[in-house]
């Protein structure tokens, strides 16, 4: 069980996020109306670009492994 010291911490950190949370929010719609978008449509573009030339192809996006991989720990674990 944590200690008393841990938990003021932890109460501590709620009540700052807490209090800042409007200030982060009104930070991010500010940053969101200000954007372009066609500039980052084209950013996000080369980016997609640039991954499908770098990265090679997969079969899989490894969820299906992960899930098999799952199922068997379940079993034996």
């Amino acid at each position: 069980m944590s200690s008393d010291l841990d938990k003021q911490q932890l109460r501590h950190y709620v009540r700052m996020w807490a209090a800042n949370g409007p200030l982060l929010e009104e930070l991010r719609d500010q940053e969101i109306r200000q954007a372009d978008t066609a500039v980052s449509i084209q950013m996000f573009e080369l980016a997609f670009r640039l991954a499908l030339r770098e990265l090679p192809l997969r079969d899989s996006s490894g969820l299906v492994e992960w899930q098999d991989f799952m199922c068997r720990w379940r079993r034996h674990g």
